[in-house]
């Protein structure tokens, strides 16, 4: 369960930071820590993690030093329940922001950060917790015999308005009803026009406990680190020098001090490497594997089991 004290801001921006670290104190929460780097973030985490704490994280998309997917392959292992919030540069593809949602995240903001629209979100997850919170201190599970049809649809509705698209597979695994209840109750809503069918989804399940609720890991092909960055690199021609763009500064060659001037002539640039931060080394693709959400099994896409259901898009849930 997240903390309803602890919050952990990684962003780059000082100012956006900073707004967001005073939103969250007007809105109950204390326990605030900022970090500007993802190095930094994650150090911060882990002593969160000590402290038997698990933060709601704020997670800007890009960072100086790391990316979105470095920062989440290295927290969600350790803790593969917290919550993570991306904060994403306006105008970013849906294809981009599905990505993000799919690797693990718990919502995304898009910048410039409104705060109506954090404080909905945090209204979801608080909401959410308790929901969970007392599913927990149950002996059992409810069956669907023992929980009545409007309790049944008021947490299918909840979850549906946490998101833009969703599994009927992942709605019944979230709240532990069987699929054929969840599917009857979605057919209504289709009816009404408030969900939209698009195609039949397969997703990865635990090869362990059959969940979906996974989450993909990447890492360092070279030393199996997930601290890593995507950047630019540049090779040299003459001297075989191949390092990231900002390394040439004044287009001088950081090895053998010529000047770079033209390209495909003296150099070429190779877009959207994976640098490691550990080892320094770099690919054009990261390893991956899975970690399981709801058991933290740990497993590798060949060895992963695959289920299929209907994937629906959210039209209006109000």
């Amino acid at each position: 369960m997240t903390s309803k004290n602890s919050v952990l801001i990684i962003e780059d921006s000082p100012a956006v930071g900073m707004l967001l670290a005073e939103f969250m104190r007007k809105l109950g929460y204390e326990d605030i820590k900022t970090a500007e780097t993802g190095h930094a973030g994650v150090a911060l985490f882990k002593q969160f993690v000590q402290e038997d704490i698990t933060p709601l994280i704020f997670l800007d998309y890009n960072l100086p030093d790391s990316t979105a997917n470095s920062i989440m392959s290295q927290i969600l292992p350790i803790k593969p329940f917290t919550k993570i919030i991306i904060e994403t540069a306006n105008g970013k593809e849906e294809e981009t922001i599905k990505e993000v949602i799919g690797l693990g995240a718990y919502h995304y903001l898009q910048k410039p950060l409104h705060f109506n629209d954090v404080e909905k979100i945090i209204t979801i997850l608080e909401d959410e917790e308790s929901y969970l919170e007392k599913r927990s201190q149950q002996k059992e599970l409810p069956k669907e015999d023992d929980v009545d049809e409007e309790k049944i649809t008021e947490h299918i509705d909840f979850v549906l308005t946490t998101t833009n698209q969703i599994s009927s597979n992942k709605i019944a695994q979230i709240l532990g009803f069987s699929n054929d209840l969840v599917d009857d109750y979605l057919k209504k809503l289709e009816s009404k026009g408030k969900i939209v069918p698009l195609d039949s989804k397969k997703e990865i399940a635990c090869n362990q406990c059959d969940s979906i609720r996974t989450s993909q890991i990447f890492y360092c092909p070279n030393c199996k680190s997930s601290n890593f960055k995507l950047g630019k690199l540049i090779e040299h021609y003459d001297c075989g020098n191949i390092t990231e763009e900002h390394t040439y500064q004044n287009d001088i060659c950081p090895n053998c001090k010529k000047e770079i001037k033209a390209l495909g002539v003296d150099y070429r640039v190779m877009q959207n490497h994976y640098i490691c931060n550990n080892c320094e080394e770099f690919f054009p693709e990261i390893s991956t594997s899975y970690i399981c959400l709801k058991c933290e099994n740990k497993f590798k896409l060949e060895d992963a089991r695959w289920k299929s259901s209907m994937n629906y898009k959210i039209i209006n849930m109000q």
